[in-house]
């Protein structure tokens, strides 16, 4: 599953906790659904179908319900309205995920010395989160071989990984992974020596 799937997913499973609490229901089993943005700004979006149509909700905010057969209805609401009528919910959904990046030297695991200044800050703001799980992803710039970025990359993020475990982080609540040189942070030709490529994303969920 990529992250942007799991995004928009637990979103959608946010909107159907709305839809259950959204007022009376009309008679009969019935269906509603309101976008919610997401936390990063991204797009997002959920069709509903019903009645033989269908109907997008793209923009935040917006409404779809449908009575069982019936053709989907959409309304926009206005943000202070969907807020208000849902506090209860709003306050007790989990916070949204953190994000974190450190910088890596050329061709080694060793941070550079900004990041390395900044390593005890970020392992102790990412631990206190109260996340289910924590995410150590290794990326390289375009220097090399794959199969050598490929290494690289999955070595700085199990040293990352390590160095939760030394803070008595839950080993099995982490997930260390290397992805080489295909996700740049700055898109490069072949063989370019690009310092913000060469990094670990720690993404606490």
């Amino acid at each position: 599953m990529t992250r942007a799937l799991g995004r928009t997913l637990a979103a959608v499973a946010l909107l159907l906790a709305l839809a259950g609490c959204a007022g009376k229901p009309p008679p009969g089993p019935s269906t509603r659904l309101i976008l919610l943005p997401q936390a990063d700004g991204s797009a997002s979006a959920v069709v509903l179908r019903s009645g033989g149509a269908q109907q997008k909700l793209a923009t935040p905010f917006e409404r779809a319900s449908a009575a069982a057969g019936e053709v989907p209805r959409v309304e926009q609401l206005p943000p202070e309205t969907v807020r208000r009528d849902y506090a209860p919910l709003f306050a007790t959904a989990p916070p949204a995920g953190q994000r974190f990046v450190l910088y890596f030297q050329l061709g080694t695991s060793l941070l550079t010395l900004e990041s390395a200044r900044m390593l005890g800050a970020i392992l102790d703001a990412a631990t206190r989160h109260p996340g289910g799980e924590i995410l150590v992803i290794g990326h390289t710039d375009t220097l090399g071989s794959t199969e050598l970025n490929d290494r690289l990359s999955l070595q700085r993020a199990r040293e990352v990984r390590d160095l939760f475990i030394a803070r008595r982080f839950p080993a099995e609540r982490l997930e260390a992974s290397g992805r080489g040189k295909r996700d740049p942070a700055v898109p490069t030709r072949d063989a370019v020596a690009e310092q913000r490529n060469r990094r670990v994303e720690i993404i606490v969920r």
